[in-house]
Parts: C-alpha cells; sequence; structure tokens
C-alpha cells in the first residue's frame, strides 16, 4: 500500500513540475519626445507555452500566442500599448504550460477563400482555407476569394493578389469598423449606406501599396519566373494579423541561381501601417529589388525625401469600369530603412487609359533579409486626413517613430 501511494506522489509531483507557470518583467521605454499609440511589444517565448497573460498596473491586456511556422507550438507573444512621450511602463508576463490562449474580441481579420462557382451571389458559400499553393502555369485569380488573401483592421483593410502580380490592393474605410468578412471586399448597395468599406485603389499592374518586386533598370520585374507560388494566412487576432507569399525558385535576372522568397506582411490592430518582412533562402545581394507604390493618375501629387520615404496624393477610379466603382481620393506611403534604399524612380507604360504607373524605391540587401513598412489613407475616413499636406505631414512624423522605436527589456 505505502509502495503505490509512493508511485501515485511521484506522479502527482511529476505532473506538477511538467505544469510550469512562470512570469516574466517586460520593460518598454518610449525615448521619444512625443507620445505613441498601439506600441507593437514582441517576444519570443519558449515551445511549450501554452497559454499566457499581460498585466500593466495590475490591469490585464489583451494579447496573443503566434505559432509562425505551423509546427504546433507558440513562437511569439504580441500585445499593444499607448505610450507618452520618455515614459517607461512595465508589464508582469505570466507565461504557462497549460492551458488555451485567452480569447478577446477580434479586433483584426485574416481570409482566404476558394470560390464558389454559383453565379448567385445571394448563395455562394467561399470555402475558407488557410494556405494554397499553385504552380505558375496556373492562374489562380478566379479561383481565389477575393482574388488573393485579405487582412484588414478597423482602421484599413488589403488583398494580395494571388497571380504573378502580388500587388497589395486597399479597401478603405468609413468608419471605425473591421467588416470585410461581411462585404467580402465587393459591398452592396445597401451596405455601402450603411457605412460599409469598399475597395477604393486601382493598382493594375504595379506594386499597389507597396509589394516587393524585382528590378530591370525600367520596370519592375514580378512573379511569372518561379516554380510556385504559395499564400498563407499565418495568424488573426486581437492584436495582428500575419499573411505569408512564398515565392519558390524565383529568377528575375536570368542567368542568375533562383532564390525562394517569402514576403511577410503584419497589421496590427490600431495601425493605418504594415510592416514587411522579406526573407529569401540566399544572400540576394546580386539581385536588384524595388518596392514602392502607384501613382494615382489624376492629380498625383508626390512626396520624396530621398532617404526612403516616399508618397503621393491623388484621385482616380478605384477599378477599370467607372460604371462599377466609384471614385477616390487616396493618399499612400511607404518608408524603406537607409540600409536597404539605394534610389528613387518611377515607371510608367504609356497607356492613355490608367495607365500603370508608379512611383519606385530601389532597394537591395548584401544579406538574405529586408524589411520595410507601408501606410494609407482615403477620402472615405471619418477619421483620417483631408489634404495632400496633412497627409505628407503625417508621412514625416511616421518616419521619425519608424527611426527611433521604443526599447523592450525581458527579465525572466
Amino acid at each position: 500500500m505505502n509502495y503505490l501511494l509512493t508511485i501515485i506522489a511521484a506522479l502527482l509531483c511529476t505532473g506538477m513540475a511538467s505544469a510550469a507557470t512562470k512570469t516574466v518583467t517586460v520593460t518598454v521605454t518610449n525615448p521619444s519626445a512625443f507620445g505613441r499609440k498601439a506600441v507593437p511589444v514582441v517576444m519570443e517565448v519558449d515551445d511549450d507555452v501554452r497559454s499566457a497573460s499581460v498585466r500593466l498596473d495590475g490591469k490585464e491586456i489583451p494579447c496573443q500566442l503566434d505559432d509562425l511556422d505551423d509546427d504546433g507550438e507558440f513562437d511569439e507573444l504580441a500585445f499593444l500599448t499607448d505610450m507618452q512621450s520618455k515614459e517607461r511602463q512595465v508589464f508582469s508576463v505570466e507565461l504557462s504550460t497549460t492551458g488555451q490562449p485567452r480569447q478577446y474580441p477580434a479586433v483584426t481579420y485574416g481570409y482566404l477563400g476558394i470560390r464558389d462557382r454559383d453565379k448567385s451571389a445571394k448563395t455562394q458559400k467561399h470555402q475558407r482555407i488557410t494556405s494554397v499553393t499553385f504552380p505558375k502555369e496556373t492562374n489562380p485569380y478566379n479561383y481565389i476569394f477575393p482574388h488573393g488573401a485579405v487582412m484588414e483592421n478597423d482602421m484599413v483593410g488589403f488583398r494580395v493578389y494571388c497571380d504573378h502580380r502580388q500587388s497589395i490592393d486597399y479597401y478603405g474605410h468609413r468608419i471605425l469598423k473591421a467588416d470585410i468578412a461581411e462585404t467580402g471586399f465587393y459591398p452592396s448597395k445597401e451596405q455601402k449606406a450603411a457605412n460599409s468599406g469598399d475597395d477604393v485603389l486601382y493598382t493594375g499592374s504595379t506594386y499597389g501599396c507597396g509589394a516587393l518586386h524585382g528590378w530591370n533598370g525600367k520596370t519592375a520585374v514580378m512573379f511569372e519566373n518561379v516554380r510556385n507560388r504559395t499564400q498563407t494566412v499565418v495568424t488573426d487576432g486581437p492584436v495582428r494579423t500575419i499573411l505569408d507569399i512564398t515565392n519558390k525558385g524565383w529568377q528575375p535576372v536570368e542567368g542568375r541561381k533562383p532564390v525562394d522568397i517569402t514576403t511577410r506582411y503584419i497589421l496590427y490592430a490600431g495601425h493605418r501601417d504594415v510592416k514587411v518582412e522579406a526573407e529569401f533562402s540566399r544572400d540576394v545581394a546580386d539581385i536588384p529589388l524595388s518596392t514602392g507604390i502607384v501613382d494615382i493618375v489624376e492629380g498625383s501629387e508626390e512626396f520624396t525625401d530621398k532617404a526612403g520615404l516616399r508618397g503621393c496624393w491623388g484621385t482616380a477610379c478605384a477599378g477599370n469600369n467607372p460604371k462599377v466603382y466609384d471614385t477616390h481620393t487616396v493618399g499612400l506611403g511607404i518608408a524603406v530603412p537607409k540600409r536597404y534604399y539605394k534610389g528613387d524612380s518611377h515607371f510608367t507604360d504609356g497607356k492613355e487609359k490608367l495607365p500603370n504607373q508608379a512611383y519606385v524605391q530601389v532597394v537591395g540587401t548584401r544579406g538574405d533579409e529586408l524589411d520595410y513598412w507601408f501606410t494609407v489613407t482615403c477620402d472615405m475616413e471619418s477619421f483620417g486626413f483631408k489634404t495632400s499636406k496633412e497627409w505628407f505631414d503625417y508621412l514625416k512624423e511616421w518616419k521619425k517613430q519608424l527611426d527611433t522605436p521604443v526599447i523592450i527589456k525581458t527579465n525572466d
């Protein structure tokens, strides 16, 4: 009997040891003389973490555990905080090897679907998926809904076209409400009347809001010459949505060794900007690269600091048919770190109607990583910018924040 009790006690002790909980102190400091909203705080976690909570001054705030490589284990914990100038905040982060991630109200949205070929929009049932891969000879544009992976928060929405262009299209919001899950990027008249968002940008064969492409000295080199293409909704939740766009065997320069490239797009709650992280399978110092923003056709105004910050403001029809699409004024911006920025350029195909033209940021890296940011606004927003001057002034302040990130220290 005593032997049996000893075994049970040992098993209980083993279970208690395996169900570990630890508390980590995370200190975040704003070094700037200006305040910040929705500051992302991201930390790596051990692969046995199953649940987490974050508290500031004893108050719980929403957090998100993310599995970034789909191996069934969490890799990062993310949360957001508002900070005053020169402020220092201390967070208590509890990490546990048991339980499930805590549930908070959904603020961001990620979606990828297989199109239902039913011709009646009222009865269509598009099938939600998390990832899809297709060979280069396949054009999935009309089979993926809505033409590519989507990410959204209550301020902005985007889709990354699933064909060789992989341009980034912009879905504007009238009010602070995420609604692509309801509209599918194509709002009805009734939904528009009820203040839904809408497609506001014609991207054509350009970067749209800030896609990453190759560069041949005159125009963008897209992803025709690949082995296959994959779109993945990595995660979405109360803090952020992440999309991965992977191109295997990309050969933007004939005769040079192909490379695999994964472009990651990260959209945080409370942000109108997106962080872009590109990872290559090898050093790509031999491959000229580019990003940029579409040159909006009518009355386009441009801003550049000749050091990686570029913006534009203009009015155009959101699509190729003015009977179907509305006309909107849109502001775009892109910020490339100095270590990757090579110079400004511009391209156009010279067409008289709806030309494909763009403000180009020529970029490059001597390693296997590259990152930058893009941001947007439009005249639909009840909470946005009304003039090009307001927009360009915002871009300058935005760049200051990017150049002076908060300082994050972890003590576990």
